[in-house]
């Protein structure tokens, strides 16, 4: 995605970016520069900026408060109690964590201590770590007890100004445990005002008893776990961990053609390691991203823009698991939408800080700050296909919002690391506070 600041833009902007509405839920006023996260005008300066939401948690208008003192006149007398003073700072729209597994039982810095002394991904999954490691912990656990770990990685996240998260299942690796992790999902949909997006993750790895029968998993998979996961609604997409001793790739384009045919959704752990073709079969088969990406091919970049799909770009994965990173720039070049997210999980990557993944973005995957800001906001909803309503500041949205500590758009990217958010809202309703 390219963004470049245009006056004339902002100027346009200002005069068509108000809707005539009855009354306001939230005007956030005082406002000193706005990442709208609009192609044409991916960013909105010069102080004096507000942000108005209708009833609805619909944003109504953003751009100068003067202009919209010319629509409402009486507007700090007639809805005082709608005013939120943003005390001269930049606000983001709300942002998009669009690759998490945050649902688990236990932790697992015993094998984050191999990793220290130089193990590998594969070697500490051959020494009965990894994935299976979390699957045997989180069998065992009640529903209970992984929701309240998970509101707990939750409310980081939300304190971090995340608004909307795509959290995966795939540490039950069998239906009933399944089951509980979506279910604790859904639970997490109850208990917080974010828009959550759940995914079906049960091709995460074969469970040891399927260790050489993977006809058999999948079956069970695609005969048993979608159908009743799909019954109960319990997830939008499903994924699978295509990758060299995971899922080859002709188990991966099962997979997704039973889960495509039951109306799931798809996405794709794809290339971390290898290039063995997920990208293109997720590209040809609609996915809405690839993710990972890391070892990925010039053909199935090229499969990704060919194709509008998105390419989830996770570079503290590759900072923590000591990877290389994801080729966002060229991909970018060759016309990709990039997001980026965190993969925060218990094995590969223990962090859930979003904001640093955008500071990574443009110091280690060149990509310039609007385009990594882009990354967790529009182009991560992009790849959750919410950005009709997600993602991007302007009229018809709802109104996520991110107040930061900083008068300009580029300071939390430049001064990583560190948390800067002040205020979330989210459609216009004030849920956390630093």
């Amino acid at each position: 995605m390219h963004v470049n600041s245009t006056e004339p833009s902002q100027q346009r902007l200002s005069r068509t970016n108000c809707r005539k509405i009855l009354a306001y839920s939230l005007i956030l006023e005082n406002i000193s520069e706005i990442f709208t996260a609009r192609k044409d005008t991916p960013v909105l300066k010069g102080g004096a900026l507000c942000i108005a939401a209708g009833p609805d948690g619909k944003i109504s208008f953003a751009g100068k408060t003067s202009d919209f003192l010319k629509a409402e006149p009486d507007f700090r007398s007639k809805y005082a109690e709608a005013i939120f003073d943003a005390g001269n700072r930049a606000v983001y729209p709300g942002l998009v964590d669009s690759h998490t597994h945050l649902v688990f039982a236990a932790t697992r810095e015993d094998e984050f201590a191999m990793k220290s002394r130089g193990a590998t991904y594969e070697e500490i999954a051959a020494a009965g770590g990894g994935i299976i490691n979390s699957t045997r912990k989180t069998k065992s656990a009640p529903l209970e007890e992984i929701v309240r770990q998970a509101s707990k990685r939750l409310e980081q996240l939300i304190s971090y100004g995340v608004t909307t998260v795509e959290i995966k299942s795939g540490y039950g690796l069998d239906t009933e445990s399944e089951l509980k992790l979506l279910t604790a999902i859904k639970e997490l949909k109850k208990l917080y005002p974010i828009e959550i997006v759940p995914t079906f993750l049960g091709a995460h790895a074969y469970p040891p008893e399927f260790k050489n029968d993977h006809e058999g998993y999948i079956s069970l998979i695609n005969n048993e776990m979608l159908p009743e996961i799909k019954s109960r609604g319990l997830a939008e997409f499903a994924d699978v961990f295509c990758e060299e001793g995971y899922f080859s790739l002709k188990e991966t384009e099962k997979l997704m053609t039973a889960a495509k045919d039951m109306g799931f959704r798809l996405k794709l752990h794809a290339d971390e390691f290898n290039p063995l073709g997920g990208t293109e079969l997720a590209a040809e088969m609609g996915a809405a991203s690839v993710d990972h990406l890391e070892a990925v091919s010039e053909a199935g970049m090229k499969k990704l823009a060919e194709n509008g799909v998105v390419a989830g770009v996770l570079p503290i994965t590759s900072l923590f698991s000591r990877l290389p990173f994801a080729p966002a720039a060229k991909m970018r070049d060759l016309g990709v939408t990039v997001a980026l997210a965190t993969d925060m999980n218990p094995g590969s990557c223990m962090c859930g800080f979003l904001p640093l993944a955008a500071s990574i973005g443009a110091t280690q995957l060149r990509l310039s700050i609007e385009e990594a800001v882009a990354g967790i906001t529009i182009n991560g909803a992009k790849s959750l296909k919410r950005d009709d309503r997600k993602g991007s500041v302007e009229p018809g949205k709802d109104a996520d919002l991110v107040v930061m500590d900083a008068e300009t758009v580029s300071y939390p990217v430049y001064h990583f690391a560190h948390n800067h958010c002040k205020n979330v809202f989210a459609k216009g309703r004030l849920i956390h506070s630093n």
